[in-house]
C-alpha cells in the first residue's frame, strides 16, 4: 500500500498537567490541509512523575512516523514542557535536523523552571520537578544553530507569563515573539498563538537559520 505523502509532518507536544486536547486543536488551526499531524497524549497523570518515560514516548512515536515518512519536512510545536520533550528528543536525533523546517516553543522554560527549583529548592527529585528546573539553555541554542526556531511568550505583567518568565524561554538564535494579556496556560491554544505560527512560516526567511544575537518582536502578530 502507498501511503498518500503529507505537506510535512506537524509534531505538537502537550506540557505538564495537561493532555493532548488543546495543543491538537492548535494544530487544527496551524497546519495545511495535507500536513500529517502527531499530537501524543501523554497523560495527565505521568505528567507530574519524571520526564525520562515522557521523552521515550515521544520518541518511539516520533521514530516510528520518520519510519512512515522518512523524507517529508518535519514542524515541531511544544508547549511549556512540551517544548523540553522536543529538545531532549532532538538531541537524541541530530539527523533528523536537517529535515526539521521549524522548531516553535511556546512558554517553554529552557533555562529552568524557577516554580519547579522552589518545589524541589535541593534537587531531591520530587516528582516533575527536577526535571523542569534543569537548564537546557545551550542544548537550545546548539539545536537553534541549526534548525530555524522561534519561542512565543506571554506577558502578563512583571516580565512573565504567570508561571514563566520570559528571559527563561528566551536563547541565542532564537526569533521571540511576545504576546501581551496572555496567561501560560492560555499559551497552548490561544487565537494570538496560532496567528504568530501562521505568520512566522508565511515568511519565507523562517525556513533560514537566524542571526546569531536573538531577535525580539513586541508588536503581536496576526
Amino acid at each position: 500500500m502507498t501511503l498518500t505523502q503529507p505537506d510535512y509532518i506537524l509534531y505538537a507536544q502537550h506540557g505538564w498537567a495537561d493532555t493532548h486536547r488543546d495543543i491538537a486543536a492548535l494544530t487544527q488551526s496551524v497546519a495545511s490541509p495535507r500536513a500529517h499531524r502527531v499530537t501524543p497524549n501523554l497523560g495527565f497523570i505521568n505528567t507530574w512523575l519524571r520526564m525520562a518515560p515522557l521523552v521515550d514516548a515521544v520518541d518511539a512515536i516520533a521514530t516510528q512516523t520518520h519510519h512512515l515518512y522518512p523524507d517529508i519536512p518535519i514542524r515541531i510545536i511544544g508547549h511549556s514542557m512540551g517544548g523540553l520533550i522536543w529538545l531532549e528528543v532532538l538531541k537524541r536525533h541530530p539527523d533528523w535536523w536537517p529535515q526539521v523546517e521549524s522548531l516553535i516553543l511556546i512558554g517553554s522554560p529552557v533555562s529552568g523552571s524557577d516554580l519547579s527549583r522552589t518545589l524541589d529548592p535541593f534537587q531531591w527529585g520530587i516528582g516533575i520537578a527536577k526535571d523542569l528546573g534543569q537548564n537546557r539553555r545551550p542544548l537550545a541554542e546548539k539545536i537553534a544553530a541549526a534548525i530555524p526556531t522561534l519561542t512565543i511568550v506571554g506577558d502578563v505583567g512583571n516580565a512573565s507569563d504567570g508561571i514563566v518568565p520570559i528571559a527563561c524561554s528566551q536563547f541565542h538564535r532564537a526569533r521571540c515573539i511576545t504576546l501581551k494579556g496572555i496567561y501560560h496556560d492560555a499559551l497552548k491554544c490561544h487565537p494570538e498563538v496560532a496567528a504568530a505560527i501562521r505568520h512566522y512560516w508565511a515568511q519565507p526567511q523562517s525556513f533560514r537559520l537566524p542571526p546569531a544575537v536573538s531577535l525580539t518582536e513586541r508588536d503581536r502578530t496576526g
